[in-house]
């Protein structure tokens, strides 16, 4: 069994509580929560980033890949200031990211978590007539690339697993499943 196929099944129940608990039809049913929900992704992101960009096993290809940025955008897109998003709390504690391979776990949370965003995006459009420049950049975060990063991700995830690394990509990646469900259901 491949190391993509392992990290699919052994985080598949976190996965799905974190998918339950966020309950993104209510969260996107009005802009204020939806304001809210991005104000948590960018606790999430800010930290997070901030931390692994120091020990990815390759920051430019790790750099292409923050959406800390989006959201910015986003919030500004829904009226905050950037004082504003410079005050908003960021998520602690983190998932402990000690090892390249384990932010290779990490980043599979968060890359995954893009290939859900295009759907969530046409939810959002849908939902509050909100596009990629008027407040949806983050969900619709790759675009048109969104298969081919997610592929070139695969490939970095499969060149570094081994029978040595693979646990820890796995437990980072179970580890950030939970982390992010604390942070995003931390406050509704």
């Amino acid at each position: 069994m491949t190391l993509l196929e392992r990290l699919k099944i052994e985080t598949r129940p976190a996965h799905d509580r974190i998918e339950r608990a966020i309950d993104l039809e209510r969260r996107i049913a009005s802009r204020d929560r939806y304001r809210q929900l991005l104000i948590r992704f960018y606790g999430f992101h800010s930290a997070w980033e901030d931390v692994a960009m120091a020990k990815a096993p390759d920051p430019e290809f790790f750099q292409r890949r923050c959406k800390a940025p989006l959201l910015v955008k986003d919030l500004q897109a829904l009226g905050l200031q950037s004082t504003d998003i410079e005050r908003l709390p960021a998520c602690h504690p983190l998932m402990p990211l000690g090892a390249p391979e384990a932010v290779l776990g990490s980043m599979y949370v968060v890359e995954g978590s893009t290939l859900g965003g295009a759907i969530i995006a046409r939810d959002v459009e849908r939902s509050l007539g909100l596009t990629a420049e008027t407040g949806c950049a983050y969900f619709r975060s790759y675009g048109r690339d969104i298969g081919p990063m997610w592929k070139s991700f695969g490939a970095m995830l499969l060149a570094a697993s081994s029978p040595e690394t693979d646990d820890l990509i796995i437990e980072a990646a179970s580890q950030t499943f939970n982390v992010m469900h604390d942070w995003l259901c931390g406050e509704s």
